[in-house]
């Protein structure tokens, strides 16, 4: 894998998400982040290919989706007033929308050349999982009262 494409997948893959896993307890079996993170260098593996790349990139993202879109119905369905119910769905449309005009903007770079694909693809996988992260995250019971005190002894 080339330097460039090492660096954009260590910049924009991990972003906020490890940060938010480091203030958590050990990863779980089931980590999202982790697994995506195991499927991608299986996919790569050594590749320089940027095309390869990018879709290795656009799987993880057809994994991720339907765990964020079933994120997305649950909090919805936390709202029992209509209104707050359309103002979170309006949240989540403007989220998307930003994240579609971010990764746009971040796959037109006319420097990057073939690279712009596979910046396009890891900006998209990591805005998707990073959401995915954060309303999970939301839905999550509290910890119980042991596993607080001990967080909070960190």
């Amino acid at each position: 894998m080339t330097r460039a494409a090492l660096l954009a997948l260590a910049l924009l893959l991990p972003g906020p998400v490890l940060a938010q896993q480091r203030a958590q307890p050990a990863p779980r079996q089931d980590d999202l982040p982790q697994q995506v993170d195991r499927n991608l260098r299986t996919c790569i593996g050594t590749s320089q290919d940027m095309g390869l790349i990018a879709r290795c990139m656009d799987s993880q993202r057809a994994v991720v989706a339907p765990r964020l879109d079933t994120a997305v119905e649950r909090l919805l369905a936390t709202q029992s007033d209509p209104a707050r119910r359309e103002g979170l769905a309006a949240v989540q449309a403007a989220w998307a929308n930003y994240r579609n005009l971010r990764c746009d903007f971040a796959g037109s770079n006319p420097e990057r050349g073939a690279e712009a694909a596979a910046d396009r693809a890891a900006c998209l996988l990591q805005f998707d999982l990073g959401r995915t992260v954060e309303i999970e995250q939301l839905l999550a019971p509290p910890p119980a009262p042991q596993q607080r005190q001990q967080q909070q002894r960190r």
